[in-house]
């Protein structure tokens, strides 16, 4: 009989958001199969010869956590820590490799798989860290932004929407994926959004959401100026003209960057939209946040109650999940 071995957990996460990983991983939008010989062996080709280059390959992200079906179907081989899943494992991996003389069968996890095993391990803060990665656009290592997300949340919420409802963890992974940022560009970005809209048992403030890197189409004559149309505003609240620009740490070092910024400011204004520009310090230190906050809730015309002692704790902990998820995994 042949064995499946599923790579889940922490390790898929850290997989399925790293392009830079040797094992390129990506999630296909094809519905949940009733086994991986569904998906057919010859549309997914081998990526590698032996499991020791699969293990060598996963080494960056930690310890590489098997989830498999049976309690037989555990590997001695050096580098794995073993477990059984008893979920339903076949529905949401994605087949990586086989060995067909030792009828062995290796799988990915698909993201939404992923985050259903680590919600057994996990707070909320660093799920929904991970969900809105796998739901981003993040850079990578080499700056380069990718053209679409790993992951979609319709595909997500379709897979998780056939479990049992008695599945472990899934009334927390279907909220979260549900609460999680679309097409945001990198973790402080994300932050930004989350500490200013998540309800405030997360840690947020409760306002109202806004769309992320949201395409502001300008007149002629600010396109002109400006050099370039559409604008992508990192924060926006369309119906109200109000927009969170966050500058990250190149934003003040490089001069180009920095004169955007401001010309980008001045075109934004110049067509009705009322603008924030928040650095880093404005999400690390609350009070600053608590004024920010204050200001936008005033244009949105939404109250804001103040904070007390349990929001801030949770704060703490939200800001973390969303910037640090992977950290808070290992």
């Amino acid at each position: 009989m042949a064995h499946r071995i599923v790579i889940g957990g922490p390790t898929a996460l850290r997989i399925a958001c790293d392009r830079a990983c040797a094992l390129c991983i990506r999630p296909t939008e094809v519905r949940a199969h009733d086994s991986l010989d569904d998906i057919g062996c010859h549309r997914h080709p081998p990526r590698h010869r032996e499991l020791e280059a699969i293990r060598a390959a996963c080494e960056p992200y930690g310890t590489v956590h098997l989830y498999v079906p049976r309690a037989d179907a555990r590997t001695r081989h050096r580098g794995f820590s073993s477990h059984v899943w008893g979920g339903p494992v076949s529905g949401g991996s994605l087949l990586l490799w086989e060995v067909p003389e030792t009828e062995l069968t290796v799988s990915v996890a698909t993201p939404a798989l992923a985050l259903l095993q680590t919600a057994t391990l996990a707070d909320d803060p660093p799920l929904l860290g991970a969900a809105c990665e796998l739901l981003g656009r993040f850079a990578g290592a080499g700056g380069d932004r990718p053209t679409s997300p790993p992951c979609r949340r319709a595909v997500m919420e379709d897979y998780l929407s056939s479990l049992p409802e008695a599945t472990p963890g899934l009334r927390r992974v279907r909220r979260l994926v549900g609460l999680a940022f679309e097409n945001g560009w990198s973790p402080l970005e994300v932050a930004t959004a989350g500490m200013l809209s998540l309800p405030r048992d997360l840690g947020g403030l409760g306002l109202p959401r806004p769309q992320l890197n949201h395409a502001i189409h300008l007149p002629p004559a600010q396109e002109r100026q400006l050099g370039y149309s559409p604008l992508h505003a990192d924060l926006a609240w369309p119906a109200e003209h109000v927009v969170v620009e966050y500058q990250g740490r190149h934003h003040f070092g490089n001069r180009n960057v920095a004169e955007d910024d401001m010309d980008r400011a001045s075109v934004l204004r110049q067509t009705g939209w009322w603008v924030e520009q928040w650095a880093h310090r404005d999400l690390r230190d609350l009070l600053r946040l608590d004024e920010g906050a204050g200001r936008v809730a005033e244009r949105l015309r939404c109250p804001l109650p103040a904070p007390d002692g349990a929001l801030r704790s949770l704060q703490g902990r939200l800001y973390a999940g969303l910037t640090r998820w992977r950290d808070l995994l290992l």
